[in-house]
């Protein structure tokens, strides 16, 4: 457990690495309406590759306390605890990647902003979002739609005192050069395509990539596709991290 900036009690669960000896940590970020043990093969896959892991509830999800998700523009700074607490717990020598999915992604670019440690030296985006206004008012959304944007707009702003409009990871990924990989359906319609082509083209990270997954749907190419996504973030994540090929699902 961490306590969160405004003193909930934020739950996660720890993996231990196959590696006895690693120095490395996956922190998992859910999407919204999931939980941490929703993302346990994620969890396991990074075990075998030789991280730690952990796997967070975001708040008012899984275990953890609260009432409300602010689709990621209070949660960032939770990952931000959940990253102090990493290293404080298991090492200031720790290499971290993120892996994040829809609104975890989401978190997890938002965080890019908060001067996070060093630590972090890779990022999974599963399918985030480039403005979360976008995903309501798009134009294949229904009108009603739109109008419960607005409505849910004078609810944020009335009760938590922030607005939609402020939540736009695409603006931190245009500061980023953290090395990362994006992962997309090509039939997403919540997150279409083309914002993942954006976010993609904007970060000045020397080191990235884009992997569309074919006929899969929002959130869904790990399910539909498991070894692609993970052969194609090994290679990714292997010379960063000199991960051994022993660690790995295909080579145990």
């Amino acid at each position: 457990y961490v306590n969160s900036y405004d003193n909930l009690k934020l739950h996660g669960y720890y993996i231990p690495s196959f590696n006895k000896k690693s120095n490395l940590m996956a922190i998992v970020v859910h999407g919204y309406q999931s939980k941490a043990t929703d993302m346990i093969i994620i969890g396991q896959m990074y075990a075998r590759m030789g991280f730690q892991v952990i796997l967070t509830d975001l708040r008012g999800h899984g275990e953890s306390q609260g009432t409300f998700t602010t689709f990621g523009h209070y949660e960032k700074y939770d990952l931000k605890k959940w990253i102090n607490f990493a290293t404080r717990t298991y090492g200031s020598d720790l290499e971290i990647l993120i892996h994040g999915v829809s609104m975890g992604a989401a978190i997890t670019m938002l965080s890019l902003g908060l001067d996070i440690p060093n630590n972090v030296k890779f990022l999974l985006l599963d399918s985030g979002f480039t403005e979360v206004g976008k995903t309501f008012t798009n134009t294949r959304r229904s009108k009603g739609l739109k109008i419960f944007y607005l409505g849910l707009n004078i609810i944020t702003y009335s009760k938590h005192k922030y607005i939609l409009r402020q939540i736009r990871p695409i603006k931190q990924m245009r500061k980023n050069t953290i090395p990362f990989l994006i992962i997309q359906g090509e039939l997403d319609t919540a997150v279409p395509l083309s914002m993942a082509k954006k976010l993609y083209d904007v970060s000045l990270a020397n080191k990235k990539d884009l992997l569309i997954v074919k006929n899969s749907k929002h959130a869904l190419g790990f399910r539909d596709d498991f070894t692609l996504c993970e052969d194609t973030l090994y290679k990714c994540i292997k010379p960063i991290f000199n991960i051994k090929k022993t660690y790995t699902i295909n080579n145990e």
